[in-house]
């Protein structure tokens, strides 16, 4: 009968460990998000962009997709890389989708807009709202940042049936211009903001008419490709 010595099962004992942190540290890097925080923005012009950090050693690249929608993948570099990117984007059709995709994990962000192109917008449609920006913080919450325009009036209001944050915007006299709001994703993991732009015509000389105008609409979550 064989006899296991106690230095024999010492070095199996180490070995057995070693592989095991290997095999968790393999684990831990395949899970580790590349992307640390991001922010999309649109300007005072309507123009779109999407400011974005990712940890060292991370490769960008972009790409456009036979259907218009946009594609950030994020992969493992060998070589030092910038931390730091910023890409300008076009509405689609009145639509901009935008996708980062992390290769090691498989996660997969999914940014949709829809907006109306301000240079073609009709009057009063877009007059209220001057620019926004929604930033992704590292507690998992989002800050929405947002200017409007002269005589706006200002109301939050969150929708609990359809889970979307609706800012309500109106002809009024107003003092602030410039708004911020920390946002926390309900439980399905979906952000939904809504600008509601209330908008009223007359009618006839005694009635007026209200026109409820739902853009810009932006929805970002988290999903597995």
């Amino acid at each position: 009968m064989n006899k296991i010595t106690p230095l024999f099962l010492a070095l199996s004992l180490i070995f057995a460990s070693c592989s095991s942190n290997e095999n968790d540290v393999e684990l831990l890097q395949k899970n580790e998000t590349k992307l640390k925080s991001y922010t999309l923005k649109r300007d005072a012009n309507g123009r779109y962009s999407i400011d974005f950090d990712v940890k060292e050693n991370t490769e960008v690249n972009t790409f456009k997709n036979p259907d218009k929608s946009n594609k950030i993948i994020l992969s493992e570099a060998k070589q030092e890389t910038a931390k730091k990117h910023s890409n300008n984007f076009n509405l689609e059709n009145d639509f901009l989708k935008i996708g980062f995709l992390e290769e090691s994990n498989g996660k997969k962000i999914q940014i949709t807009v829809e907006d109306e192109n301000i240079t073609f917008a009709k009057k009063g449609v877009t007059e209220f709202l001057n620019n926004y920006s929604v930033t992704k913080n590292e507690d998992e919450s989002f800050t929405l940042d947002f200017e409007v325009n002269n005589n706006v009036q200002t109301k939050f209001v969150y929708n609990e049936k359809e889970d979307i944050y609706e800012v309500h915007l109106s002809n009024g006299l107003a003092k602030n211009k410039k708004f911020s709001r920390v946002l926390q994703t309900p439980n399905n993991n979906i952000l939904k903001v809504n600008f509601v732009n209330h908008k009223s015509f007359p009618r006839s000389q005694e009635n007026l008419t209200t026109m409820i105008d739902r853009k810009p609409k932006l929805e970002i979550g988290l999903v597995e490709y």
